[in-house]
Order: C-alpha cells, then structure tokens, then sequence
C-alpha cells in the first residue's frame, strides 16, 4: 500500500480509503479463526504483523522520511477497524501499543535520534514496543502514580511497580512512565517523565497475570529494582511527561473503538449469516421479528459510533484545540465499546447453543470485545469526561 497523506472533509469515503480497506482485507483474508484461537493462546502474531509491514499499515501514520506512508489517522483508523471487522481478533491492540505508544509517541516527543532508530523499524515490523504506565495503587489516577526516576549522574535508576502491562515478553522497548519529581514539590500534572527502557533489563522483574480473555498479547506485573536509563532515553521533555502522553492518549482511545466496533460488525454479519441458513420451524429463524430487530438495532448503533469514530479521528489530524479532540474521542469511546459488546452478545444470542463454541467463535469476541468497556479508560471515566468538559458539570472525582 502506497499513498500521501489527505485531509479530506470530515466523513466523506475516498476512493484512497476504499483501497486502503481493501488491502486490509486481503491481509486479513489470509489468516482464519483457527490462527487467532492460538494467538490467544500465547503464540505470537508474527505472519500477521509481516503482513501489516508489508501493505504498509504499521507506518500509515508515521512520516514518510522515517520509512511511513506519511498518512495520518484518519487512515490509521480505517485500517484496524477494517481489520477487525474481517475476524482479526484482537488487532486494534497490537497497533496500540506499538504503532500508537511506539510510532505516534516518537513522532511526536521523540529527539531526532529516536526518530531515526525506532521509527523505519517501527514500520517494518522489527521492533515490538510495550507501554508501562498504570499502576496497582493509582489506576486510572496517574498523576498518583509512586514508580519514581532518580537523577545519578547522566542516567536515572527507577524504582516502583507496574501493573497489566501488556507484551513486555518480546518487546525491543517499553515506554515507561514514572515520577522524576515528589508530588509534593511538582504541580498536579507536572513531574513524570516518559523514558525508553530496555524490558530485558536485568534489574526488572516480569510476572505474567492470568487472564481470563483472549488477548494477542500476555499481561505483566513489573517490579523496577534499580532500573538505569540513560538521559538519552528520555522521551520529550523531562517533568512533562503526562502532557505529552495527552499526544496517544486520544489515539489510543480512538484505536480501541474502531476495533470494538469492527469486531461488533464482524459477530454481527456471523449473525446474519446464521440467521439465514438456521432453519426451526421450516423457516430460517432470520425470518422472525425476535431475531431481525435487536441485529437491526445493534447494526444502527455500530453505524452511529462509526460517524462519531470518523468525526474524531478527522479531529486528530485536522483539530488544533487538543481539548475539543478530547470531548469528541472521549464520546466516540463510550459509545463505540459499549455498543461494539452488546453487537456481541446479540450474536451469541442468535447462534443460541451454538453461540457457546468456538466453532462459530463469536463467543471469543464476546470475550474479547468485554475489556474496552475497562480499557483504555473506563466507560465511567468517559462518562465523567462528557459531564466535566462537554455539559459544563461540577468534577465528581
């Protein structure tokens, strides 16, 4: 896949993302239900994400001196939902933590030497990224985070402990987020520093969670213990660390959503393909009211989410106000992985029985489709973000 970046107006269908989306379907195309079921497993996506580099996905957004197709997100976007919606079960988190962590974080804050290290293998597929910021003790409270970065010398030694951090295990680098000033002595939002860390670093411990959802990546608790990072591993600027994360946190959001709703679309067409061929009664059950309606409601909605994804991810890439992104993407989040997972249910619901194997697998995205209500950001927060910044209500938290 070959193209420049374009701004196009907000929603309209471009004979480029009609291509673009074809190329995600010939990738997807290659791999069945079968090769997910193992990724999930714990084997790694290698074939796949060769694929990706090859049509040029995992560069979409990244600039094209650096080896990207010099797109932006609008495309990006487009490219994980397609992919998703065509069975590729779990995709939109792969391209969060390396394309969105690893790509977009050093386009945006990286030095030019960063730049010129990461980015061209960013975009083959030579390096895996991993993201460490949330913590047992803080959650969805950064700024609360303890992982602390002391200064010795030209380097900083991090102590403290991360938690569900995902696919540490074969990552070349892992964006780690920690404290390099009390919260006493900074203000609120000032403080932490992003860095690049080495996750084979001898001095940091990795403990697999056991999971109860399919994921293409395992999840780790991290104990730092003395971890040195040199000053030239430090992202951005030192101290601003959370302003700068503000740069993929809309990204990541937005990444989430086109992924809930293509996996809601892809249990949802299962669905009506059931609906067709299943036959009780002499008739197929598609031919009844309780079957047609909640997949007509539930198609309604993914399309509904869908403009607001669209409207959000125009904003990312054309919007000069970061605060108006935010709202937009705050909404298309809740809505997207809210309905993605009831189009899910809904799917289980019309295979009946056969909704409960792996056969049909749309009990697998049930599954999967259950964590963007939790992450990234909870519903309750994007709820709290509408009131706070959209309605003009009192903070609650």
């Amino acid at each position: 896949m070959t193209t420049t970046q374009s701004t196009p107006p907000a929603f309209e269908e471009t004979a480029e993302l009609d291509m673009i989306r074809q190329t995600a379907r010939d990738v997807a195309a290659g791999y069945d239900d079968e090769y997910w079921f193992e990724v999930s497993e714990g084997k790694k996506p290698e074939e796949f994400w060769n694929d990706c580099a090859d049509a040029g996905f995992l560069g979409a957004a990244i600039p094209q001196e650096y080896g990207g197709e010099g797109m932006g997100f609008w495309e990006l976007s487009a490219i994980v939902e397609e992919l998703c919606t065509q069975g590729c079960m779990g995709a939109e988190m792969l391209f969060v933590v390396n394309v969105c962590f690893g790509g977009i974080t050093l386009v945006e804050n990286g030095s030019e030497e960063q730049k010129e290290e990461w980015l061209p293998k960013i975009c083959n597929g030579d390096a895996n990224w991993a993201m460490a910021l949330t913590e047992p003790d803080a959650g969805h409270n950064a700024p609360n985070m303890t992982t602390f970065a002391e200064k010795d010398g030209d380097e900083y030694v991090i102590e403290g402990t991360k938690q569900w951090i995902s696919g540490v295990d074969y990552a070349d680098r892992m964006l780690t987020v920690a404290r390099t000033d009390s919260k006493d002595d900074a203000a609120k939002m000032q403080g932490v520093t992003l860095f690049l860390v080495d996750p084979d670093d001898p001095n940091l411990e990795k403990r697999e969670l056991d999971v109860g959802i399919p994921t293409p990546e395992k999840q780790f608790e991290l104990s730092f213990d003395g971890v040195r990072v040199h000053e030239e591993d430090v992202v951005g600027t030192p101290g601003m660390g959370l302003y700068q994360l503000f740069d993929t946190v809309n990204p990541e959001r937005l990444l989430g959503s086109a992924g809930a709703i293509g996996t809601g679309k892809c249990a949802l067409n299962r669905a009506i393909d059931y609906a067709k061929e299943r036959e009780v009664f002499d008739q197929p059950i598609g031919a009844h009211q309780a079957i047609q309606h909640p997949i007509a409601d539930s198609w309604t909605k993914l399309e509904a989410a869908q403009l607001l994804l669209r409207k959000a991810a125009w904003m990312v890439d054309n919007e000069p106000d970061p605060k108006k992104t935010a709202e937009v993407s705050n909404m298309a989040k809740l809505r997207a992985t809210e309905v993605g997972h009831d189009a899910t249910d809904v799917a289980v619901q019309t295979h009946g029985g056969n909704g409960f194997s792996r056969d049909y697998a749309v009990i697998e995205m049930w599954k999967g489709s259950r964590l963007g209500k939790v992450a990234p950001g909870s519903t309750e927060m994007m709820r709290n973000h509408v009131a706070e910044h959209t309605l003009g209500l009192p903070r609650s938290y």
